[in-house]
């Protein structure tokens, strides 16, 4: 029944409302007809049902429900905005405040709450940004004197060796300040052509030597053109380090749009197909420097997919490899 029927705050109240206004005309209708039959002699004609009565009685109680309904909807009405200032604020810092002057003493003491919360989130938010800026700087400031430095060792294959590893490092900081500026100021939205998108990155792919194939066709769709090129970048990356190739199908799916990208590699144990998209989690297999990543690019995908509406899985194909399915909403 609850999958018929939503239960919201309104439709409770709606329910109570009308309940309690119907119990209590009925039952005050009910007394002064008792007393008044116990003051008169009783008509049989009377107790008949007549269709002026039923009519009556569908007027009064659509009355009621109407009655109601408006109440309901004046009580829940600050609720349901604080629930959208809320969901508005967990998408954007930058979000309207509420007003603090309208509805109810508790709701005006909530929404005065709601904005302090808002407000110290965007002061944090900005201390962490000047925190990684200084970050920033005081790492790659030492990393480049070494690289300097390191152009003066005589042995060519220390000297490889050491400028491999600070190549590392500087991938490891510039993915990880990467990682934690995700949550900045959001990208605005445009009609975007996802199989146009999909086709540069495999042409891309393709002149670098390495194989990314497409099939299927898509639909253009509301999307962040930044963050989804980033998204989709970091998964045909995942597929060509680990399945040597990435074949992606495109699939409109009524309101939603499929893109999956299946790899050639061995799979990721089952165990692990969840936690493989925690920030810097790596397979034992791939903490090889030539081949194990920093172990972002999972965790941005998803992140991205979650911020667009979206919803990223992995999941293991029965002929081999593996299988990234990113589902994004057709929202216009």
């Amino acid at each position: 029944m609850r999958k018929l029927i939503s239960d919201t705050i309104f439709l409770r109240l709606f329910l109570l409302l009308f309940v309690t206004l119907s119990i209590s005309h009925f039952v005050g209708m009910e007394v002064f007809s008792s007393f008044g039959h116990n003051n008169h002699a009783v008509d049989p004609d009377h107790l008949r049902p007549h269709p002026f009565r039923i009519v009556g009685f569908v007027v009064r109680l659509s009355g009621i429900a109407l009655a109601a309904w408006i109440a309901a909807r004046w009580l829940s009405r600050p609720i349901n905005q604080m629930a959208k200032a809320a969901s508005e604020l967990g998408e954007s810092l930058e979000s309207a405040p509420l007003d603090e002057t309208r509805g109810p003493s508790e709701i005006r003491q909530a929404s005065i709450v709601f904005n302090q919360m808002q407000s110290r989130l965007k002061l944090q938010m900005a201390e962490r940004n000047r925190f990684l800026a200084a970050v920033s700087h005081d790492l790659r400031t030492p990393i480049t004197r070494l690289k300097l430095r390191a152009e003066k060792i005589d042995s060519q294959d220390l000297q490889k060796h050491v400028q491999d590893d600070l190549n590392e490092m500087t991938a490891m900081i510039d993915a990880t300040l990467d990682y934690l500026r995700g949550d900045g100021k959001p990208e605005s939205s445009c009609l975007l052509d996802v199989a146009a998108l999909v086709h540069s990155l495999a042409e891309d792919a393709g002149e670098r030597g390495e194989i990314v194939t497409v099939s299927g066709m898509a639909q253009p769709i509301m999307a962040q053109p930044m963050a989804l090129q980033r998204c989709l970048n970091n998964l045909v990356e995942n597929a060509l380090r680990y399945g040597n190739r990435a074949d992606i199908r495109l699939d409109d799916k009524g309101d939603k749009l499929m893109i999956a990208i299946h790899d050639a590699g061995a799979g990721i144990p089952e165990d692990q197909l969840e936690a493989v998209f925690a920030p810097f989690y790596r397979l034992d297999q791939s903490r090889s420097r030539h081949t194990g990543g920093v172990g972002l690019g999972l965790s941005i995908a998803r992140d991205i997919s979650q911020k667009m509406g979206g919803s990223l899985v992995l999941k293991n194909a029965p002929e081999g490899g593996l299988i990234a399915t990113l589902l994004l909403p057709k929202r216009q």
